[in-house]
């Protein structure tokens, strides 16, 4: 052997041993006369003890290897150039998967005629692929796509994350009586169609829906799953949609004979802040969700909407940070349940092109009744409050801080009032019930 053929046979050499997929060649006669590394791992075989056998008697004694001798013989015997199949094996007392390709080797004759002198084998160990593409199958219907790519593609430390994100939830108004109202079958049907309702917009949204929880869904928005710079903005647009699906949801159950389907109403809160994120719960059954204090805010804020009226109440961060393109009102400041970190709320009312200009002009005296209840003007904040009335007369945050005022002016906070409703002192007001 030249110089030459030495040096390129060494080349050969070093690349066969640095494939990650098993190579095998065989000469007419049977005989291995290459078997990298790789292919040693995959099929639990000693390359030196298998170099220089014959292929029959490595492998056509072992039933377990009878469909990847298929694939083998099959470049001997049939003439289509390259054969490509997958097969599992039996290997070490394990399964294997392996993507396995056949074909002849062949040269230029004297004569210029195709001549073969072996059979080249490869094959990809595909047991971890099989696994992923299993588990896609399993929960591609109950789970984000992109939380099952993040617990396929990272390490459990690398799942944990803490940082800010945006939560929501959506609960059905009312769902004691509509199973009290409804048989099993049909109050499953609701619930899943308005489920799928609720969920449609999160995910046009850009958002994650982590779960659902009876007739509410949580859902999340920010890294790792989206853009961090608009997870409030795409929030707050999937809390619009939410509500904007209704009317159509509606008409469907009418038009399906169920009973008082044009009631059917929902709530949406929304909060921004810290939180964990990862796989939480034992080792046995962990799943993918996010834990924190915005994660309670937005749960009571979906609560809380209820008492006050309202849609969709979001924390003070999360209009913050959702920018100009949504008409916002405050509420209220308050500590929820679960929480002393006071809050001040705000209900989102829609984009600046959709909000009556009636409306904008509520908005505007109600923050002013706000702003002389802080201060302790007691009649200044009762006139504006009234005048929110007028111009709605089934306001009920209006109503709710007319009720306030007279609490305080009959009792009045202390000096070190800072303006926050808590939860001992709302125990002072009787809320009006939703409208």
């Amino acid at each position: 052997m030249s110089d030459v053929e030495h040096r390129d046979a060494r080349i050969s050499e070093r690349i066969l041993e640095s494939m990650r997929d098993g190579v095998i060649t065989i000469d007419l006669t049977g005989r291995i006369i290459t078997f990298n590394g790789a292919a040693g791992r995959i099929l639990g075989k000693d390359p030196t003890e298998v170099l220089g056998h014959s292929f029959a008697e490595e492998f056509l004694a072992e039933e377990s290897f009878d469909d990847f001798n298929e694939v083998v013989f099959k470049a001997v015997y049939e003439a289509t150039t390259m054969h490509s199949v997958e097969v599992a094996l039996q290997v070490e007392g394990k399964r294997t998967d392996l993507l396995v390709a056949s074909s002849f080797l062949t040269f230029d004759g004297d004569d210029g005629e195709e001549q073969r002198f072996g059979v080249v084998v490869v094959f990809s160990d595909m047991t971890e692929e099989r696994k992923r593409r299993k588990i896609k199958r399993l929960f591609g219907e109950y789970v984000d796509p992109r939380i099952v790519d993040r617990i396929l593609s990272s390490t459990e430390a690398a799942r944990n994350r803490r940082g800010d994100m945006t939560i929501s939830f959506v609960d059905m108004r009312d769902f004691t009586g509509w199973s009290e109202r409804l048989d099993t079958d049909a109050l499953v049907d609701l619930l899943n169609r308005f489920l799928a309702a609720m969920t449609e917009p999160i995910s046009a949204a850009g958002g994650i829906t982590d779960k659902y929880i009876g007739d509410s869904a949580m859902a999340c928005w920010g890294a790792p799953f989206t853009e961090d710079a608009t997870q409030a903005r795409d929030a707050c647009r999937a809390a619009l949609g939410q509500i904007n699906a209704l009317p159509e949801l509606r008409t469907a159950l009418v038009a399906n004979g169920v009973e008082h389907a044009e009631n059917l109403d929902a709530v949406v809160g929304v909060a921004t802040g810290d939180v964990l994120s990862g796989d939480i719960g034992p080792p046995s059954s962990r799943n993918f969700t996010v834990i924190g204090n915005a994660v309670n805010i937005a749960a009571r804020l979906q609560e809380a909407a209820k008492a006050y009226g309202q849609k969709i109440l979001v924390a003070e961060e999360t209009a913050k940070r959702a920018g100009e393109g949504f008409v916002f009102r405050e509420i209220d400041r308050l500590t929820v349940r679960g929480s002393q970190r006071p809050v001040t709320v705000f209900a989102l009312l829609g984009t600046p092109e959709d909000v009556d200009p009636a409306v904008l002009e509520l908005v505007d005296t109600y923050q002013s009744g706000l702003a002389a209840i802080r201060a302790r003007e007691w009649d200044k904040a009762r006139k504006a409050f009234n005048a929110c009335l007028e111009i709605d007369p089934v306001d009920v945050p209006a109503a709710m801080m007319l009720e306030r005022v007279d609490a305080f002016e009959a009792d009045p906070p202390p000096a070190s009032w800072d303006g926050v409703w808590r939860r001992a002192q709302r125990a002072m007001i009787n809320h009006p019930p939703l409208k």
